[in-house]
């Protein structure tokens, strides 16, 4: 498996995929900012990026780094390489969602490192216009913040071998735009159901609100919330890491039986 892995490695070498781990994290906690200060509260900015992120930015990541992957892969040799040459094929198709989970990982790590910059020194606007330095006081531990931020890494790792078995299916913007409106569809209007378990979209927005005592529309929470219960999180990662394993064997046979087309 390691000999595969170096081999897919090395495919993303000098390419856009790479770029997009460390772009998207910055573009994330940027335009939280942005809308942090025209809606006169920076302060916010941090914890709205983290649910932004878990909406919006890391499903849109897992859609660009599947795509441009197959696209690479398609441009090269056309998979032909990869079925002329014999090699297990599911365990080359293992060690793609394995760099791929790789790669969203450490971005997801990149987020928690520029919120934590944020968290600590935030860019105020004085009322003559100069930019001065202020300091974040956080209703939640900081912690919380990595921990909610490596909690929705590990939940929504099932659409990374989804998104790559559909990439070789559909067209990559048709790809992208149904996956960030079923995030935003599925996933913020019913996390607050009670049938939320039955819906993988909503897992990461709904293990954060006991985290980040934010609720999924990105409002804060009263003290008595019923969604502050923590029961919700190992439920939530035991779901997520069993879906992720299912996908990834189901789009692995696929992979492989399709070898004789």
């Amino acid at each position: 498996m390691k000999k595969y892995l170096i081999s897919e490695t090395l495919k993303t070498k000098r390419t856009m995929l790479r770029k997009l781990i460390i772009f998207i994290p910055i573009l994330s906690v940027v335009l939280a900012s942005i809308f942090g200060f025209l809606g006169g509260d920076i302060n916010s900015a941090d914890i709205t990026s983290i649910n932004h992120w878990s909406l919006l930015w890391l499903p849109a990541l897992i859609v660009l780094l599947t795509g441009m992957f197959h696209k690479l892969e398609q441009n090269s040799t056309g998979y032909k390489t990869i079925f002329s040459f014999p090699i297990n094929l599911r365990k080359s198709w293992i060690s793609k969602i394995i760099l791929l989970s790789l790669f969203t990982l450490v971005s997801s790590i990149f987020l928690g490192i520029l919120i934590l910059i944020l968290n600590f020194t935030i860019i105020k606007a004085s009322t003559n216009g100069i930019l001065i330095m202020g300091q974040h006081l956080s209703i939640v531990p900081f912690y919380n913040y990595f921990i909610a931020i490596i909690i929705s890494w590990l939940v929504s790792l099932w659409q990374i071998p989804l998104c790559l078995w559909l990439s070789k299916k559909i067209n990559f913007f048709v790809l992208l735009f149904i996956t960030c409106a079923a995030n935003l569809e599925l996933g913020a209007g019913k996390a607050v159901s009670s049938l939320w378990w039955m819906n993988p979209w909503t897992w990461p927005l709904r293990l954060q609100c006991p985290l980040l005592h934010l609720h999924p529309n990105c409002l804060p929470l009263e003290s008595n919330s019923a969604l502050l219960n923590s029961g919700v999180i190992p439920i939530g990662i035991l779901l997520g890491v069993f879906l992720f394993l299912i996908l990834t064997f189901l789009t692995g046979f696929s992979f492989k039986r399709s070898e004789v087309h």
